[in-house]
């Protein structure tokens, strides 16, 4: 019987038992707590950011006649939208897109490429329903990418020719 007394002895006692899954929730908790302090949601990044670059691309507007600055390539600057305007950041891995509405205009739109950490183009902003519905950074059904309309209906800004060629 030695064995078993062995084993009884080895057997955590109730009071044990609860300090142990106290200290696991309590471990968890500060995990969790440190891992959503330490890095702000990426969604919730575009959506502040999406706001200065909107009030950046307005401004840049009024100051020429209504025109909004040009297609951004890729997740660069557009031409124009110079550090005056919004000190950009090509990491933020937000798409500046500007195309054609279906109405004889161009919309202005954001589209968030990057919310996997890794820039990935949808061209949401391309689709009429989509501008309509999730243009303020609803999340869109099918697709982790958000984007957010600028301008629905909007001149663009052509910079001048480089002189010198």
């Amino acid at each position: 019987m030695p064995a078993t007394e062995n084993r009884k002895n080895l057997r955590l006692k109730r009071w044990e038992w609860w300090a142990l899954v106290g200290m696991l929730a309590l471990s968890l908790g500060l995990a969790l707590r440190g891992y959503y302090l330490r890095e702000p949601h990426p969604v919730r990044l575009f959506l502040e950011r999406a706001e200065l670059i909107d009030q950046a691309a307005k401004r840049f507007a009024a100051d020429h006649g209504g025109a909004f600055p040009p297609d951004g390539i890729i997740t660069r600057r557009p031409a124009g939208l110079d550090d005056s305007y919004i000190h950009w950041d090509d990491a933020w891995l937000i798409d500046f897109e500007v195309g054609p509405n279906g109405k004889g205009s161009r919309y202005v739109c954001l589209e968030f490429t990057g919310p996997n950490g890794r820039h990935e183009y949808r061209r949401l902003c391309a689709n009429p329903e989509y501008r309509r519905r999730y243009g303020e950074g609803q999340p869109i059904p099918g697709s982790d990418n958000r984007i957010w309309v600028i301008a629905e209906e909007a001149p663009i800004y052509h910079p001048p020719a480089p002189l010198g060629r």
